[in-house]
This record gives structure tokens, C-alpha cells and sequence, in this order.
């Protein structure tokens, strides 16, 4: 998974913007709370 962040940087920031953006973000199933976590956290070491 971690290999598609580095080909899609555009889409992983752009998802990420989304989901910070969402009002119903609180109420996200833990899954994708995790998910979007997970991404964040390897978005920041990849793009700094």
C-alpha cells in the first residue's frame, strides 16, 4: 500500500485535505479513522 503513496502523492494529499475538511469525520467508522491516520503519518515522512 505504502508504494502507491509514493507513485500518487497528488491523491494521497488530496484525500487527506478531504477527510481534514469533512465535518463528519468524528463519526467515521474506526476503520477509516485508522486508514487515514496511517496515511497521514507516512504522507508527513514522505513529503517533507
Amino acid at each position: 500500500m505504502f508504494d502507491y503513496i509514493r507513485l500518487v502523492p497528488g491523491f494521497v494529499r488530496e484525500v487527506l485535505d478531504a477527510y481534514e475538511s469533512w465535518n463528519g469525520k468524528d463519526s467515521a467508522p474506526m476503520e477509516l479513522q485508522e486508514l487515514m491516520m496511517v496515511l497521514q503519518i507516512e504522507a508527513s515522512h514522505r513529503y517533507k
